[in-house]
């Protein structure tokens, strides 16, 4: 397979990226990849999440080793845009400065989930690939290269925490200061400061900020949103090519009102601030 990649390289030529869809985690972004990757104007990166900007060990490896993984593909167009979506860069506090350095000109889409949905959603992944005895590389490693990731640590080490177990392990760590940026299941739902860190390095005309809710009821018109944004004609898509939210798993149990009680006090005040930021409130 390695081979095989390299030839198809060196026929195809390696790309720069033009934007990139850089995160929420769990919302959203495998179908908005999907959906845009269908555009003839567009053309998404192999693998979706190529964890170059956020993870040591793989930007050690240069900005060849990046642009290798966006290859034009049969059918696109003439005059194509590439990209990738990362769902850790937003959160990742390094990444911005990262890609403003690599490209200045990169136009960055931002997708949000409502913090507390995000939070279990992401809690159940870990579970069920838990359950399934799964351990994605990605987790087994952490960004900085090191054998255990504080996320292996905590629900692949045995037995998995229980939502609430995990929602009083990670609020003791947020109110002891704690300077690791995992394990960040409910950090990963303050937003605001997150994406001022690209507003300030790319600027808003560069930022376009989507919510979980628009994607999943109107897929069509969030289409249509990215494309203007992008500035690149979007021919809509037949109705069948813009399935359902991809990913998405059964649940074991609705989130408790005792889970709730300790979550919502948490992101009232961040999230009243976020919308503040924004002008408005994303249909998240």
């Amino acid at each position: 397979m390695r081979l095989k990649k390299k030839i198809q390289t060196l026929l195809r030529g390696g790309h720069r990226p033009d934007f990139i869809i850089v995160g929420a985690q769990k919302s959203g972004t495998s179908s908005l990849f999907s959906y845009l990757n269908e555009s003839a104007s567009l053309c998404g990166s192999t693998p979706k999440e190529i964890h170059f900007f956020d993870r040591e060990d793989n930007f050690s490896k240069g900005n060849s080793w990046y642009e290798a993984h966006f290859l034009r593909r049969k059918g696109k167009g003439k005059h194509v845009s590439y990209f990738e979506a990362s769902p850790s860069y937003l959160c990742r506090e390094k990444v911005p400065a990262r890609l403003k350095a690599y490209n200045p000109d990169l136009k960055i889409i931002i997708i949000l989930r409502e913090p507390i949905a995000r939070a279990y959603s992401a809690w159940n992944m870990y579970r069920q690939w838990n359950e399934e005895g799964r351990v994605p590389g990605i987790i087994a490693k952490d960004q900085y290269g090191r054998d255990d990731s504080p996320i292996k640590q905590i629900f692949f080490n045995g037995s998995c925490p229980s939502f609430s177990d995990y929602i009083k392990l990670e609020m003791a760590l947020i109110e002891s200061g704690a300077s690791d940026e995992e394990p960040s299941l409910l950090r990963r739902g303050f937003y605001k400061d997150q994406i001022e860190r690209y507003v300030a390095c790319f600027g808003w005309a560069n930022v376009l900020v989507l919510g979980f809710n628009q994607l999943k009821n109107d897929s069509a018109a969030v289409m249509q949103r990215c494309h203007d944004f992008l500035g690149v004609p979007y021919q809509a898509l037949a109705p069948q090519r813009l399935q359902d939210i991809k990913n998405s798993r059964a649940y074991p149990a609705e989130i408790t009102r005792q889970e709730l009680d300790l979550l919502e006090p948490l992101y009232a005040a961040a999230n009243t601030a976020l919308f503040e930021y924004l002008g408005f409130q994303p249909d998240w």
